[in-house]
């Protein structure tokens, strides 16, 4: 082994095309689903932004680069970072709405208005039972909304024209050998720079009228000269900085071949005809996916533009590295743009949006190594190890630049002998060609000049003895850039960290937060950027010959679209004569001040644990018990009347020892007969909140409901009347419901509302961990109560595999609280389906509700289902145009209750966009609900006014939230089962657990369900 590192001279050969990007994007995504946040996939493991006014605030969040701050619930203001040197050129004042230069506002376009309502055709009936899924379109729209107060909105969609005598041409890209990574996977980054090259080293693919995806297609204006089916080139492989091949320089075969001819009138034809048709041979997927790849060549093509490839986020640094904004511990936070080609009636359109992300910052590798890990203990440096292992990182002591893949530290191994985490001075290698001994120390051997007479052969680094390098900090880990096998040690300080590098792993709490500031911008901002940096990136001229080539033009102005505020929601609580009384709400929000609930249980069996020592007494926990009170909960004293103490110790290294404690304690609550506990925990520190939701609700059949002492001692009265929701929750009780008139399809009563949901391991979980599976129902007409069943599946499936039997579980507690019934209808809100998943929804979930049903209904006469699917994995924006149309309070967000089902939904489907909350901060995001089945014959104004009203029914807010609560409580459902796997979900941060084990079905802690005493209860809440 040697600390080697060859550089090869020759003349330059071919093209130096590209930047060699390090690496692609983690992006889209998903799904921001508290818990686990991700660098580069903000809102919800589906990117997205903060889920708007802070209603699903449940401590984290955020997944990296789903766009543009969505006005989330830990956002620390929205005017820019805490660290004092960013600067935000885009800002607006206080109170603006976004209204462009220069321009003249413009109706909604007539035209569309006009064919929507034309294409508007009578239901019909459609039973699934005797169609084939083959044949199976969404269910057409059965009409527009009409309620509410009419409004026009922006929105971040621009429209596409094209020739309509174009034809795009697709043909496919096949590499041998393939291009992989040591794991197996295609290496996307190598495989673009191969593909570079090969467009640099042959014309016909350097014209406008090509564009690729830098992996498995070219897209083009017209035909290329194959000289029959295929064309086969050759292209040898070298990276930017060397210059050119070297002798050894792998050449890889290239095979292009035309696959599809896409005439561009066939869109235009699909988007102006009805539903159920489609013209023959047409494939919509294929020529949106041509669309997208051309309209992004501009930003791949361009510098310092990073992302890109087969991604549709770009992203830039900011010009000077004292305007990047520092996330801390070693990350930079940047903005960049989304794009995506969608297409709606009558037209085809362009949706830009804001992107944030965390990526690291390209500086010295020694700095970077020290912003994250200030400390030198061993247990740091696993974190640090773990930190930049993959980054790619260039040094220059060869005089020629050469980029790396840090591989990690040194560690023992059976090859080898190396001590761990060894540094300059104890890390030795065979160089028998310089010492007697054959061996010389790291550091030695870059202090050495080149000795006199010949070097043999077989000393691989012949220029690497000429550094004559005298390290400055020779007592830090040296860097691993060669392989586990055969390691190549080189002292951090002669690394630098390439550009572009997002960062794809977990973000720390206070990461995440300082993300937040970072994202979160007001409507205004967000939309000038989208028209002045998100079109100049994305190259969105009429002169821009990429374009022009294909007969593409994109206008200038975001369009406009009708939309409608509606009615605002009302929830009934009983009054202070213990009368059920509505109450009216204003901007989305209420508030519980002489008011209980509508159905109060009484606390009983219960007391408070304090883990960890601090001064909150009985007289604190009174002040909540007369808070509660108020709310209609008489309790109790606890026993004993002072509650536990039980001190647990900070820190990682403590694990185990706490996880015990928190065990034992648990378990002493358990054999005094206690049932629910109020825990006081010393900070929000996930480990610990985790460990108590296990034991207390698979093991012991305890309710709890946990809070940060300084918190529960600080916030007062409005704090304890949150805990006392989740308490009446918890218990079986009614906090707020909805007044007869506002039910809807629900006012008999014979309906059962049913959220599913599926959530999947993050970055830093065991190999193989499962993704958690949760369904949530109603039990009675009264829409206050929602039982759940979840259990563990597959790793990363997105439907649910044991569906009919929690189904099945739900239907059962629906006859026991119904005298036997069941429900005539059932409404299904399903989250986090794609849109390529609606059929696989059909496919693989409804077979398993209606087998559920048949077991159960006589007859075999099951219920009337509609499925209707919620996403926030969009990123579909709506600006005021007045004024008198936007909130009262600075944001300017349109108001709570805004839906729009026109001009940017499905030319072909049942779709509406509602912003149901109240945003208070940031840029609102709405709920984006798509219709893949409708039995029960609901109608846009029904379906559209039960959802805005349901979203006045989450049960532990006094606010309207932004994602219906049936979808919503299966979202926390199966954030409890990630607690449950807190350490499996967690391997890299949890001292107890390796991240190179792999879940083991038969030894997990937990796979389904909880604790019998519970199970029908509110559990999650």
């Amino acid at each position: 082994m040697s600390a080697r590192g060859q550089g090869r001279g020759g003349p330059q050969q071919g093209a130096n095309p590209g930047r060699g990007r390090g690496g692609d994007s983690r992006g889209a995504g998903d799904r921001g689903r508290g818990g686990p946040q991700q660098g580069t996939n903000p809102g919800r493991g589906r990117g997205g932004d903060s889920r708007g006014a802070g209603d699903r605030g449940r401590g984290g969040g955020y997944r990296g680069s789903g766009g543009g701050g969505g006005g989330g619930g830990r956002g620390r203001g929205s005017d820019g970072g805490d660290r004092g040197f960013y600067r935000d050129d885009f800002a607006v004042p206080k109170g603006v709405i976004f209204t462009p230069d220069n321009e003249t506002l413009e109706a909604p376009d007539n035209a569309v208005t006009t064919k929507e309502n034309e294409l508007i055709r009578p239901r019909e009936e459609i039973s699934l039972s005797g169609l084939s899924l083959d044949d199976y379109t969404l269910p057409s729209r059965p009409s527009y909304g009409k309620q509410g107060r009419p409004i026009v909105l922006r929105t971040n969609y621009f429209k596409i024209t094209t020739n309509p005598k174009a034809v795009i041409y697709r043909y496919t890209i096949s590499i041998t050998p393939q291009i992989k990574n040591p794991s197996g996977g295609v290496n996307r980054r190598k495989t673009r720079r191969l593909v570079e090259l090969l467009i640099a080293n042959n014309p016909p693919l350097r014209s406008a009228g090509v564009a690729t995806d830098y992996g498995t297609m070219f897209i083009t204006a017209g035909k290329l000269p194959l000289g029959g089916e295929s064309m086969n080139l050759e292209q040898k492989f070298f990276e930017a900085e060397d210059g050119a091949p070297g002798p050894n320089a792998i050449n890889y075969k290239v095979n292009i071949k035309e696959d599809a001819s896409m005439p561009v009138r066939d869109l235009v034809e699909y988007l102006s005809s009805p539903p159920g048709t489609t013209p023959s041979g047409f494939d919509k997927g294929q020529i949106i996916q041509a669309l997208n790849i051309i309209m992004t060549r501009t930003a791949n093509e361009r510098p310092a533009i990073y992302g890109g490839g087969n991604s549709n986020k770009f992203y830039t640094y900011p010009p000077s590295s004292d305007r990047w904004f520092d996330l801390g511990s070693g990350l930079i936070a940047l903005k960049g743009f989304y794009t995506s080609v969608r297409t709606s009636t009558l037209r085809i359109l362009v949706n830009i949006n804001v992107a944030n992300a965390a990526y690291y910052p390209p500086i010295p590798l020694l700095g970077l190594m020290r912003t994250h890990t200030p400390q030198r203990a061993n247990d740091a440096r696993s974190g640090l190890e773990a930190f930049i292992t993959k980054l790619k990182v260039s040094h220059h002591y060869l005089k020629k630049k050469r980029v790396k893949t840090v591989q990690g530290f040194s560690h023992p191994s059976p090859q080898h002998t190396y001590p761990p985490l060894g540094d300059a001075h104890n890390l030795t290698f065979e160089c028998p060609e310089l010492q007697a001994t054959g061996k010389i120390s790291v550091m030695d051997y870059f202090k050495r000049s080149k000795p006199s007479g010949q070097i043999p052969v077989f000393a691989v680094s012949l220029t690497s003895l000429e550094y004559q390098i005298v390290l400055k900090n020779p007592d830090e880990p040296c860097i691993n850039l060669g392989t586990k096998q055969n390691p190549v040690f080189v002292p951090p300080e002669l690394l630098q960290v390439e550009p572009g590098q997002p960062y794809g792993k977990k973000l720390s709490d206070d990461q995440t937060a300082r993300m937040i500031t970072f994202a979160v911008r007001k409507p205004a901002e967000n939309a000038r950027r989208i028209i002045g940096q998100g079109a100049d990136m994305m190259g969105l001229s009429e002169s821009n010959p990429n374009l022009v080539a294909f007969g593409v033009k994109v206008a200038p102005k975001m369009i406009t679209v009708n939309a409608r505020i509606l009615p605002p929601g009302m929830v009934q609580y009983k009054s202070k004569q213990n009368r059920p009384t509505p109450y009216p709400t204003a901007r989305g929000n209420w508030d519980i001040r002489d008011k209980a609930f509508s159905d109060a249980r009484q606390l009983r069996n219960w007391t408070f644990i304090k883990f960890v020592d601090n001064d909150i007494n009985r007289a604190d926990v009174d002040e909540f018990r007369k808070i509660a009170r108020n709310c209609g909960i008489n309790s109790d004293n606890p026993e004993p009347p002072n509650g536990v103490t039980t001190a647990i110790r900070p820190g990682k290294d403590f694990q185990d020892a706490n996880d015990k404690v928190i065990q034992n304690t648990l378990g002493v609550a358990s054999q005094k007969g206690l049932k629910v506990l109020l825990v006081i925990l010393p900070d929000t520190n996930a480990f610990i909140y985790s460990r108590v939701k296990f034991w207390a609700e698979t093991r012991y059949g305890i309710h709890t409901i946990c809070c940060v002492g300084l918190k529960f001692r600080e916030k007062g009265p409005q704090y304890w009347a949150n805990i006392a929701h989740k308490f009446n929750l918890k218990l079986g009780g009614l906090n707020q419901l909805l007044p007869a008139d506002k039910l809807g399809y629900l006012k008999d009563g014979k309906t059962m509302l049913v959220g599913i949901d599926v959530t999947h391991p993050s970055p830093g979980s065991l190999k193989g961990s499962p993704s958690i599976a949760g369904v949530v129902a109603s039990i009675n007409g009264q829409y206050g109560q929602w039982p759940a069943s979840m259990q563990a599946q597959k790793s990363r499936e997105e439907m649910v595999q044991k569906l009919e039997e929690m189904f099945g579980e739900r239907l059962e507690l629906w006859q026991k609280h119904n005298k036997g019934g069941l429900p005539e209808r059932i409404i299904i809100y399903r989250d986090g389906v794609s849109e390529g998943q609606y059929r696989k929804l059909l496919e693989l979930e409804l077979p398993q509700v209606r087998n559920a049903c048949k077991k159960r209904y006589p007859g075999g006469k099951g219920p009337k289902i509609s499925i209707v699917v919620c996403g926030k994995r969009h990123h579909t924006r709506f600006y005021p145009t007045r004024l008198e149309d936007a909130d009262e309070r600075g944001q300017q967000n349109p108001h709570n209750g805004t839906v729009v089902d026109r001009g940017v939904t499905m030319e072909k489907g049942w779709d509406f966009f509602l912003q149901a909350h109240y945003c208070l901060q940031g840029t609102a995001k709405p709920t984006h609900y798509v219709v893949v089945l409708d039995e029960n014959s609901m109608d846009a104004d029904g379906l559209e006014s039960l959802t805005h009203n349901l979203c006045y029914m989450f049960g532990r807010a006094t606010k309207a939230v932004s994602l219906c609560p049936p979808a919503y409580y299966a979202d926390l459902l199966c954030e409890r089962g990630r607690a449950y796997l807190y350490k499996e979900f967690n391997a890299r941060e949890n001292a107890t657990v390796s991240s190179d084990q792999e879940f083991d079905w038969n030894r997990a802690e937990w796979i389904k369900g909880v604790h019998p005493s519970i199970k029908d209860s509110m559990f999650y809440i």
